[in-house]
């Protein structure tokens, strides 16, 4: 008489083909042109200060550093308003009992106090690009649209892709012969 066991056999078969299957779907997909990719967060954000003024093309960035320190002084108490609402957000959220209605308010100021901030950031970057001729600003447009905003630069890799990105965006460069 034959032993009955486990069909180990059939069960990596059917593993083995189902793999398969997946791979070469993805391997279709990806053929065809399919492409993988997040949509962005619907609050994308600008670049921070920092990597503003890094992304700006080195012709511009004596122009709009002005501007920003200026910016920056002038925007500290929104930025300390923001910062202060945050923490109360937060304590907000810690007390016992939950009060549900007492953390929205408090996340609503911290938006408001954001979105403060964010606008005098902004109309300042605006009075920077009206300060550069046509072909300044759409250099740094281009280069600021290649910038990595702070949260989602994940370090040298991502750098290098957005760097690579606004070479090919970037109006070829003459250089002169040595």
């Amino acid at each position: 008489m034959s032993e009955r066991t486990f069909p180990w056999r059939t069960l990596l078969f059917v593993s083995v083909a189902f793999n398969l299957l997946i791979v070469g779907a993805a391997v279709g997909a990806l053929g065809a042109g399919v492409r993988l990719e997040r949509q962005p967060a619907i609050g994308a954000r600008f670049p921070a200060p920092r990597e503003f003024m890094a992304a700006l093309p080195p012709e511009t960035q004596a122009k709009v550093r002005e501007e920003l320190v200026r910016t920056w002084v002038q925007i500290r108490p929104l930025r300390q308003q923001a910062a202060q609402a945050r923490r109360e957000a937060f304590d907000a959220a810690a007390t016992e009992p939950f009060d549900a209605a007492r953390v929205r308010a408090a996340f609503a100021r911290v938006r408001a106090t954001d979105e403060a901030a964010l606008a005098a950031f902004h109309e300042n970057v605006i009075a920077a690009f009206a300060q550069m001729t046509p072909e300044e600003r759409r250099r740094a447009i281009v280069a600021l649209r290649n910038a990595v905003p702070r949260r989602q630069a994940l370090g040298p890799v991502a750098r290098a892709v957005g760097a690579e990105a606004a070479e090919q965006q970037a109006p070829p460069t003459q250089t002169a012969p040595r």
